[in-house]
């Protein structure tokens, strides 16, 4: 019966060869437009659809992401009813575009983190910008390998196409942890707090060019913000207080440094390499040893005939500015209310060498630092005792010129054709002079906790050599007679994450 049916009634039987035809033409039509998608789209889209399946209301029309560490379940949707544990999770899952909504609390390994969290696509991570992340903390550590700055051990990874970071906290306890690690990104980091990060608070690396607004840099072991490479931020409207050098600029970096406060740190600024900076209206004060430190080959502009800087350098301990470059700084329009060594012009056709504030009159450096394996990140201050002499059969390190002081300095030199280690922090190449030069003042301590530490440390100085302070063992890697020179290659160590010591 049923196949009488199918033979008595042929139209029905025409309609489902063209139907079937009709299918195979649009078939061949999603063929060709999914052929002629560009490449990138069919990448964004291929990854989700595992996650689609998991979360089947998380598409690009869904831009919210919530996430919650004490109520939120990595098995949920990320809704605002139904938010994820992680930030680790949500990243995975987050599309082009969307915003990663924190809720208060801390995001640790406790609560299911990977760290390092990585940011490398257009997506805001978000807490709360009202009052800089006081109460949403991303804390962690996790080893990175930087392709400017080899291994390293930080919190969050901004990478690539990474968007924006937004009103959170975040602190890295680790001896030599990085807050937020910046690699050949330009990200926008705004509102947030950098706080306890064992080495620096932000460091921007590679060819990145971030915005730094509005953030609260408070109690940073090594810097607030490091600045390598060619990068070129824009450090507008932040803190910096308390946090070892404020800023360091180092390499070939330039950044523009407007409406920043700096209170209380070691240095506020700090240049070294052939980096450059631009300030104004900022105000630096309070600091333990200089406002602002200038050496190697870099260029400060503290204001211009067309465009004065007024800045502001008052209750600096030890110097206001520090200029122990070539190079003159102009800083028309800046009040200075201390003392201030070095070239430098505050008026059009004025040029003023300041001479009540040699360096040889500078106070001595703070005492020594705890050791890294403690908890307690300070301990009482100690005075060194006794330093074990080098060893008779070291060659004397070369001696070299110095700046326009007319100071000579000894210095181990890394040896020629540096590994990647030394490229991170060069260290110029001394010219050699007569060997007669003057007595030794200062010399540069590493503290090494193994082997690994040490070859690392021979790596950028080759003739270092084990002595002992206070009965611990550090290496020597430098001996010197120019307080500015010293401090250069101590700051090229505690950017590579070591503790150091200077001593007299």
């Amino acid at each position: 019966m049923e196949s009488s049916d199918c033979h008595t009634n042929p139209k029905p039987s025409f309609s489902l060869r063209q139907l079937s035809r009709l299918n195979q033409s649009i078939h061949m039509l999603l063929m060709v437009s999914i052929i002629a998608l560009p490449c990138n789209m069919v990448l964004l889209t291929s990854p989700t659809v595992a996650q689609e399946i998991a979360h089947p209301s998380l598409n690009k029309n869904n831009k919210i992401i919530y996430v919650d560490p004490q109520d939120g379940d990595d098995e949920q949707l990320g809704k605002k009813s139904s938010p994820l544990q992680t930030i680790t999770q949500a990243l995975k899952i987050a599309p082009v575009g969307s915003t990663i909504q924190l809720a208060n609390g801390t995001y640790s390994e406790k609560t299911g983190e990977k760290f390092p969290l990585v940011l490398d696509k257009q997506i805001i991570i978000q807490g709360n910008p009202q009052n800089q992340g006081y109460k949403t903390i991303i804390q962690g550590d996790g080893y990175f390998i930087s392709p400017t700055g080899a291994g390293q051990n930080i919190a969050i990874a901004a990478l690539k196409d990474a968007g924006s970071i937004i009103g959170i906290t975040v602190t890295n306890n680790h001896s030599r942890g990085h807050g937020i690690w910046v690699e050949s990104a330009s990200p926008r980091i705004v509102n947030n707090t950098l706080t306890r990060n064992g080495n620096t608070g932000v460091s921007v690396n590679g060819k990145s060019s971030p915005l730094i607004e509005n953030n609260y840099f408070y109690n940073n072991l090594g810097n607030g913000l490091l600045v390598y490479g060619t990068s070129q931020p824009q450090v507008i409207k932040n803190t910096f207080e308390q946090t070892g050098f404020g800023i360091s600029l180092v390499q070939h970096a330039a950044a523009k440094i407007t409406d920043n406060i700096f209170d209380g740190n070691r240095i506020g600024i700090i240049l070294e390499g052939t980096s450059q900076a631009t300030l104004r209206h900022n105000e630096v004060i309070n600091s333990s040893e200089a406002g602002l430190t200038a050496i190697a080959q870099s260029h400060v502009d503290l204001g211009t005939d067309n465009e004065p800087g007024q800045n502001i350098f008052r209750s600096n301990h030890k110097l206001d500015i520090q200029n122990a470059t070539n190079n003159e700084i102009v800083a028309v329009g800046t009040e200075v209310q201390g003392d201030t060594q070095g070239d430098i012009s505050f008026e059009q056709g004025t040029f003023v060498t300041s001479k009540n504030s040699a360096l040889k009159d500078l106070p001595p450096l703070p005492p020594l630092p705890p050791r890294r394996d403690l908890v307690q990140p300070t301990l009482p201050p100690v005075n060194p005792t006794e330093i074990e002499p080098a060893p008779a059969n070291l060659p004397a390190p070369p001696p070299v010129i110095a700046n326009s002081t007319g100071d000579k300095e000894l210095v181990f030199s890394s040896p020629s054709g540096s590994s990647a280690t030394s490229d991170v922090i060069p260290i110029p190449y001394p010219p050699t002079v007569s060997s007669s030069s003057a007595p030794v003042k200062y010399k540069v301590l590493v503290e090494v906790l193994d082997d690994g530490e040490a070859d690392e440390v021979r790596s950028l100085y080759p003739e270092a050599f084990e002595t002992i302070l206070q009965g611990e063992s550090w290496l020597q890697v430098g001996a010197f007679n120019n307080l500015a020179k010293a401090k250069q290659a101590e700051q090229n160590l505690v950017n590579l994450g070591f503790a150091t010591y200077l001593l007299e």
